[in-house]
């Protein structure tokens, strides 16, 4: 009974002080993160079909977001777990034996452990750890942004096949209704029977593009359900503001992140001869004996000799610092012709928007000057009016790819200057606990 008494004094003790040593509130990274969450409101679904119902709905049920939400979550417990070396620990040990060798009659240790110096490699593993938070924290923003990218690509892609299904129909019905012309041509014999066998044709050939384009518009279609939860496509329109960076891209702060971690990793490795000095207390001794021995022991450990495994180490973190240097060159040349990219695209874009349209027009008037020349005059062979029919249909198709294209690369200006949230109306909002801002914490 005596013995149970001790054992329970023992325990209890351990689970008080081990409440008394926890670790205390969110600190750093973690911390500004919180606050800044707290004061946003979760964002959620609402129904529609517009840019912005389809966007947030699409955030909310996509698995990338939810897992790089996690990855957040589990650094900022490996921030937690690093800081744990700083504060006391306490360990409970008991055990009994027999024999001259044994441990002898039951008994139990109660030793705690405060570390008083290791160099400072205790607090650059909570640098590390921190770093790797405000990585993995950009990475999940930078995922915000690709998914919303994502999410939008394939929304404008519905429409532009909707749109492009009812330009090939046209051209299907225009090809059609010349297909009867022409049949009534040569059934009375004003034009040969290879006018009439060319028209069909082209027809043949506009249905194979509508058939083709139906196809693609279904499969479109599945995806955006598998992205937002609906099928409904739609134009994008947003406000061009510039395709200038608003500060640093996310690849670039990642980089430069990178680049302090492995420093602090470097001057870990090169400090991991230092000794570690770690007071501790012990509390303990024999079951059912009165006497409750008290120590107080100082333990000192140099880790001098690990079959090279120590130099390895530092060369490893040597190496990843002059990776992250030379990786940091590229990303800013990378970053700076993406922008230029992206500004002449645009360009491009707005030029041969403006060229198309005039074609369609030109080719709009052609298409009644070649029939009236080939039906009423015969003075225009077939293949004329085919081509140019042909090809008044396939400059508003052209017209059709380029707007969307010219809509995807909007959104990419707008992710690199910072304005797509706020377009969306999402910004300010938090998902899983994390803020839905590309500012930096």
């Amino acid at each position: 009974m005596k013995i149970c008494s001790q054992a329970a004094l023992f325990l209890t003790s351990g689970v008080l002080l081990s409440g008394c040593v926890g670790l205390p509130a969110a600190d750093g990274t973690e911390a500004a993160i919180i606050e800044k969450a707290s004061v946003m409101p979760s964002l959620t679904p609402i129904k529609g079909t517009q840019i912005g119902a389809v966007a947030r709905n699409g955030l909310l049920i996509n698995p990338s977001v939810r897992e790089a939400a996690s990855v957040i979550s589990a650094s900022a417990d490996q921030v937690r777990v690093q800081r744990a070396a700083l504060f006391p620990g306490l360990s409970l040990t008991a055990g009994a034996g027999v024999g001259a060798g044994g441990l002898g009659k039951p008994g139990v240790d109660l030793t705690g452990s405060q570390l008083l110096f290791d160099g400072g490699n205790s607090k650059r593993a909570v640098k590390l750890a921190d770093f790797d938070l405000q990585i993995n924290y950009i990475a999940f923003q930078k995922t915000i942004d690709d998914t919303l990218l994502e999410i939008l690509k394939t929304y404008a892609d519905v429409q532009m096949k909707s749109e492009l299904l009812d330009v090939y129909k046209s051209q299907l019905k225009a090809l059609s209704e010349l297909d009867k012309l022409v049949a009534e041509r040569a059934t009375n014999g004003a034009v040969s029977s290879s006018d009439h066998l060319e028209t069909r044709k082209r027809v043949q050939s506009a249905a194979f593009l509508a058939n083709d384009t139906q196809l693609e518009l279904g499969e479109a279609k599945d995806r955006l359900t598998l992205l937002t939860g609906q099928p409904q496509g739609g134009r994008i329109a947003l406000p061009t503001k510039s395709c200038k960076a608003q500060g640093e891209t996310d690849d670039l702060r990642m980089i430069r992140l990178s680049q302090a971690r492995a420093q602090v990793a470097l001057e870990k490795a090169e400090k991991e001869v230092t000794p570690r000095i770690a007071l501790k207390p012990v509390v303990g001794g024999e079951l059912g004996v009165n006497k409750l021995p008290v120590g107080l022991n100082v333990d000192v450990r140099s880790d001098f000799l690990q079959g090279g495994a120590l130099t390895a180490r530092a060369n490893v973190a040597r190496n990843n610092l002059a990776g992250t240097e030379a990786k940091l060159a590229s990303v800013q040349l990378q970053d700076s012709l993406s922008e230029s990219a992206l500004v002449r695209s645009l360009a491009a874009g707005d030029i041969k928007s403006t060229m198309l349209k005039k074609q369609i027009e030109l080719l709009k008037k052609t298409r009644v000057l070649y029939r009236d020349q080939y039906f009423d005059m015969g003075t225009r062979q077939l293949s004329d009016l085919l081509d140019n029919e042909e090809e008044y249909y396939s400059r508003q198709a052209e017209l059709v790819k380029l707007r969307a294209e010219m809509s995807t690369t909007k959104v990419q200006c707008a992710i690199r200057n910072r304005a797509l949230r706020e377009d969306l109306k999402i910004n300010g909002n938090s998902i899983y606990g994390y803020p839905l801002s590309s500012d930096l914490i």
